[in-house]
């Protein structure tokens, strides 16, 4: 079918859109021989505006960098940031030093280390290491936050084998010094830590989880550097991973985890009161090896739902949030033979405006992202703009843009696409931010 071009042209304004089916993922590799794969995380290392994948691997002493090419299907460059961190076990990415570029820091199993990398820029990026602690024996996670409010980024660490949750106070100096506050010392296999304020006080709290206390647990920060722990859980059987965000959108902080042998995903609801009150909810009970837990927003509709690694069920998994009272989790498979999955993170790796979701299959060292086909496209309206702008409806060869600063395509999922990229098929053009665009059919 062909348009007749006039001086102005009858354009569809197009949305993104939620499909209501099951979402359908499609998995890519990212890396297939990272031994001893165990910690995986997403964010734009580089500063080009696009999701880079960093990973540590235990048996491998490695922590790497995939440096995302912004090209669709999308490639990566890998870039080995430390091959000598003995039993890198956990990475995680912020700013440490405050020069605006994103720094890494992670945890090293075996070296019973936390350290970050400094980021001094460059392509590739040159780094490099700095020790926060030593003695930190089985370091397992390590998290990066402002704990005291003074501007600058602290870090927190969980110690498995000397059952120990601490932050390290940040001077704020060049270069960095770190003081070690000890939160507990008796958190028997402490795995996991992040910090949130649970009563709203407008202090920085701390959440955990204990692998051989069972537990997960909140410590509340006094604000007198002094802290009192509260249980949450003394029966979540083998507790291995916490996050802390408001599922249920009443502006408190609830709780979610993983437990290895109670197999299950739980979040337990912020009730208020001090000391605060809990009420748990069993999101499955039957995810057999539960390891990995992260929360995301998957779907687009608002309400934060919940990713899960299982790693005897070999399963990565989500569930939907329906934002009812009591909240109703709809469980979805993305990958059912994702080989000892461990580690699941979320993040929109190809830009396309949905979350796609990142696993580790441990047991055979494979890095996987699981493209969402989430966004589709839609027609809500018209808009008129010159065709000068667009060039013709219907070309041959390449696609040409007026502005490529200001002009992006989309293909008909609604993933973005690069003009050199462009196959035969329909297009949509979205023009300098706004989802105002023509439909392109190319020959």
């Amino acid at each position: 079918m062909r348009f007749t071009i006039g001086h102005f042209i009858s354009f569809v304004i197009l949305a993104p859109m939620m499909l209501n089916a099951q979402i359908g993922w499609t998995r890519h590799t990212i890396a297939d021989n990272f031994d001893g794969a165990c910690s995986v995380h997403a964010q734009d290392i580089d500063g080009d505006g696009f999701v880079d994948v960093l990973a540590a691997a235990i048996d491998d002493n490695r922590i790497a960098l995939w440096t995302n090419s912004g090209s669709y299907p999308v490639s990566w460059i890998y870039q080995t940031i430390d091959s000598s961190f003995i039993g890198a076990c956990f990475v995680f990415a912020e700013d440490v030093d405050g020069d605006d570029d994103v720094d890494v820091l992670g945890s090293a199993w075996y070296n019973h280390e936390l350290a970050w990398w400094e980021n001094d820029g460059g392509s590739p990026i040159s780094w490099t290491k700095h020790t926060i602690e030593t003695g930190f024996y089985n370091a397992h996670e390590v998290t990066a936050t402002d704990m005291d409010g003074d501007s600058d980024i602290d870090v927190l660490g969980a110690a498995a084998l000397i059952d120990e949750i601490a932050w390290f106070e940040n001077d704020g100096l060049n270069p960095i010094g770190w003081t070690k506050h000890t939160i507990d010392a008796d958190f028997d296999g402490a795995r996991s830590v992040k910090a949130v304020d649970i009563d709203r006080d407008g202090l920085k709290d701390v959440v955990g989880a204990a692998l051989l206390a069972n537990a997960v647990t909140w410590w509340r920060n006094n604000g007198d550097s002094t802290w009192t722990e509260y249980p949450v859980d003394t029966l979540f059987g083998m507790a291995h991973m916490v996050y802390s965000f408001d599922l249920d959108a009443d502006g408190d902080s609830d709780i979610v985890a993983a437990a290895y042998t109670s197999n299950a995903i739980a979040w337990w609801r912020n009730d208020g009161g001090m000391p605060v009150q809990w009420t748990k909810q069993t999101i499955d009970g039957s995810f057999l090896g539960a390891l990995g837990v992260y929360v995301k927003d998957i779907n687009n509709d608002g309400h934060l739902d919940i990713l899960g690694a299982a790693d005897v069920l070999d399963d990565v998994a989500w569930w939907s949030n329906d934002g009812n009272t009591p909240i109703y989790w709809n469980k979805q498979i993305i990958d059912g033979s994702c080989d000892g999955a461990w580690p699941v993170f979320a993040e929109d790796i190809d830009t396309d405006g949905d979350m796609d979701v990142l696993a580790v299959a441990h047991n055979v060292d494979d890095i996987h992202w699981y493209e969402s086909d989430l966004v589709g496209i839609k027609e809500v309206g018209r808009h008129h703009l010159p065709s000068s702008v667009l060039g013709p409806t219907i070309i041959r060869g390449p696609l040409h843009l007026y502005n490529n600063e200001k002009s992006e395509i989309y293909d008909i999922a609604g993933r973005r696409v690069f003009p050199q990229l462009t196959a035969p098929g329909v297009y949509f053009i979205v023009i300098d931010g706004k989802t105002a665009g023509k439909v392109i059919r190319i020959k």
